[in-house]
């Protein structure tokens, strides 16, 4: 999964600046993997442990053999969060990079969804059971290890919280009438996980008025998931507001083949007829006038009040 995280922090960047390279911060990825399965060596006093380097599980052939979910939660807090200096940036939370998983490698700074990453590579490789949590709120790991388990907390150094820390931090976000219930460790598949850090990084490219970017982030979160009807909504009302009307039209039709809400469905449907109407009518405008696609494109620069009467914004409806 956080290779796969890599690769869409590559895909983000703009199509006019240079590419990174992501065998660099998979080398770092593996590192932290082979010093966590060297720790739990050193705290289980097994060293067998060590000498895997590759994907394979811990070899346990018996309770006793496994690490406890103390050694375990232990030897992750030692290796990122002390030894490698892996931490939640609470000053700058808003900063693009804290969802950039090539800019939290460097940085050693990131949003809990992107440091947990870090934690589940790390884990994963040695064949220690984790899992991300959609808290209310705050991305959180639950680490699973000889029979019992412990939630983590990746954005202040892996940790532990149990029922007390836990209930706290719900009514710090749902208010303090709120209390703990089953559907608040409610887990994250690998998918989900990575659509949240997407959309972490869409979320301030907004802010930013980087509506470009943002665009390129949901496109490649439908490559993860091309039947997430509100992402199919989010690009069609984006491409509208860069003036890609084909773009929008194809993105909002994509959406009505999903969504399952009348009014909604119907919303939308009144937005592809009027974009329909616009599209006939310029180019009803640019035969007219023997223009050519590039011709209306000069005339769009050089007459600026004329290109915005004819594309008037859309109305855009919140997703669902």
């Amino acid at each position: 999964m956080a290779e796969a995280a890599l690769h869409f922090a590559r895909l983000n960047q703009s199509n006019g600046t240079h590419k990174r390279d992501i065998v660099p911060f998979l080398a770092i990825l593996d590192d932290l993997a082979d010093q966590v399965r060297s720790e739990l060596a050193g705290l289980t006093l097994q060293p067998d442990l060590a000498v895997d380097g590759g994907n394979q599980p811990l070899p346990v052939d018996d309770k006793e053999a496994e690490p406890t979910i103390d050694q375990v939660v232990r030897g992750l807090q030692t290796v990122i969060a002390e030894r490698n200096g892996f931490q939640g940036d609470a000053e700058n939370y808003d900063d693009l990079a804290n969802a950039d998983l090539m800019q939290v490698i460097e940085r050693k700074r990131g949003l809990p969804v992107a440091l947990g990453m870090l934690y589940i590579h790390a884990a994963r490789r040695c064949g220690i059971a984790v899992t991300g949590i959609d808290f209310p709120g705050h991305f959180l790991l639950r680490v699973q290890a000889n029979g019992k388990r412990k939630m983590i907390d990746p954005f202040h150094g892996a940790i532990s919280l149990g029922p007390a820390e836990l209930r706290e931090l719900l009514k710090s976000f749902s208010g303090l009438d709120a209390e703990l219930a089953p559907e608040h460790y409610k887990p994250s598949s690998d998918i989900d996980i990575l659509l949240r850090l997407q959309n972490n990084i869409k979320v301030r490219a907004l802010r930013a008025g980087e509506l470009e970017l943002a665009t390129r982030v949901i496109e490649h979160s439908l490559l993860i998931d091309p039947e997430h009807e509100g992402l199919w909504h989010q690009l069609g009302a984006l491409y509208a507001r860069l003036d890609q009307d084909h773009m929008a039209l194809g993105a909002f039709e994509q959406f009505v083949k999903r969504c399952d809400d009348p009014l909604h469905r119907a919303r939308i449907e009144a937005v592809i007829e009027e974009l329909r109407d616009r599209l006939t009518h310029n180019t009803a405008h640019q035969n007219a006038n023997g223009k050519s696609d590039d011709d209306a494109a000069s005339l769009t620069a050089e007459d600026g009040t004329e290109a915005r009467e004819n594309n008037d914004p859309i109305p855009l409806f919140p997703d669902k």
